[in-house]
């Protein structure tokens, strides 16, 4: 057993003297870089070698401030799914204490851009969201972090929001909705999230909407404490009012509605027997009918706020349909011969004062000078 310690032994210390004989080493032999690095590239390393980007930059006593703007490039609304869509240019700053360097010892490097994926980033979301799919509204963009540790970023962002659309004054409405944005996860003591100045909201590179005008949009940061926490989560609420554009409405709505009202007014200035009422109220009748089926495909069914012209239209439908029914009925009893006189009871009230209210005047002169020329010898 002793003789076979000493051969390993032996062994060892020969393969042990060829291998240093041959010159092989135990040193790491790494490619040579085919280009030189540059002072960017150095930076890079410096910055990004240790660094978390799960980790909130900052201590955990110190909140970190978030600064919000937001550039309007496009509105939509869609009053069928109740939705408002803000197209715009998302505007983001906070500090960043793991991105500070000298710039005189990177060749005067002074900001430095960055990938999405490489660097913290603040978790602001719309709270209100109408998309339930994802809750990331940003494209991948980059950041670029300044020396002194600031760090901006600026994605094109889309949000859609649920809206409450008061559509009673449809085609002339004027819409309020509302965006708010709010950390996701963190508080008031680890993400102050504010506005960049008072007038972080802009249209500077506003695209018009054809249906829609934006005439203002306001901010307001609000502090919210909710019964489960000591602490408060602030969020930000973002007004926009939008004016519904309507001269179209006007030529293709609003004119018709004066046709309706003549004809409607037409028709009880006819005389009672005149055939042409029933002709006049199928008319009005049909072109009300046909308006009320556009509305079906231009209004969504809302079982509040109900548009006043479609009300308007409703109401010339009822009031032409009773006429028609009225003209039917005069027209059958005054052409049909009755053995049976009016009665009293009904006759009285006609031919009196409300008989003249009732615009039956010619009709009482004609009654009175009837039975004058029945009571003459």
């Amino acid at each position: 057993m002793l003789h076979l310690g000493r051969s390993i032994l032996v062994l060892s210390v020969c393969v042990f003297q060829i291998v240093v004989e041959a010159g092989f080493t135990t040193t790491k032999i790494s490619p040579r870089p085919i280009w030189n690095s540059t002072d960017t590239d150095k930076l890079r390393k410096d910055l990004l070698l240790n660094y978390d980007k799960f980790a909130r930059p900052a201590q955990h006593f110190n909140a970190t401030a978030v600064r919000f703007g937001l550039s309007i490039l496009h509105v939509e609304a869609n009053e069928f799914k109740s939705t408002f869509t803000v197209f715009s240019v998302l505007h983001l700053a906070w500090t960043d204490e793991k991105l500070k360097w000298n710039s005189s010892d990177y060749g005067g490097i002074k900001k430095l851009h960055l990938a999405e994926h490489e660097i913290w980033q603040p978790d602001i979301s719309l709270f209100n969201s109408a998309s339930s799919i994802s809750v990331s509204h940003y494209s991948n963009t980059h950041f670029v972090a300044f020396s002194y540790g600031e760090v901006s970023w600026s994605p094109p962002a889309q949000f859609t929001v649920l809206c409450n659309f008061d559509l009673r004054y449809w085609p002339f409405d004027t819409q309020h909705c509302h965006l708010h944005f709010m950390s996701w996860t963190y508080n008031g003591d680890q993400i102050d999230i504010d506005f960049i100045d008072s007038k972080a909201i802009t249209f500077d590179v506003l695209i018009n909407n054809t249906e829609w005008t934006l005439v203002e949009a306001t901010q307001k940061k609000v502090s919210k404490d909710y019964p489960c926490c000591d602490v408060s989560y602030p969020y930000l609420v973002v007004n926009f009012t939008i004016v519904r554009s309507s001269p179209s409405y006007k030529a293709i709505i609003v004119t018709p509605t004066f046709v309706i009202i003549a004809l409607t007014l037409v028709n009880f200035w006819l005389p009672p027997q005149a055939g042409e009422k029933i002709v006049i109220n199928a008319s009005t009748a049909l072109m009300i009918c046909l308006f009320m089926l556009y509305f079906t495909q231009k209004l969504p069914a809302m079982g509040t706020h109900t548009p006043l012209i479609v009300m308007f239209y409703s109401s010339c439908l009822y009031i032409v349909t009773f006429s028609m029914i009225g003209s039917v009925i005069v027209m059958t009893i005054s052409r049909t011969k009755h053995s049976r006189s009016l009665p009293w009871i009904i006759k009285q009230p006609l031919t009196g004062t409300f008989g003249k209210l009732l615009g039956l005047g010619p009709y009482i002169k004609q009654n009175i000078w009837f039975k004058s020329a029945m009571l003459a010898p």
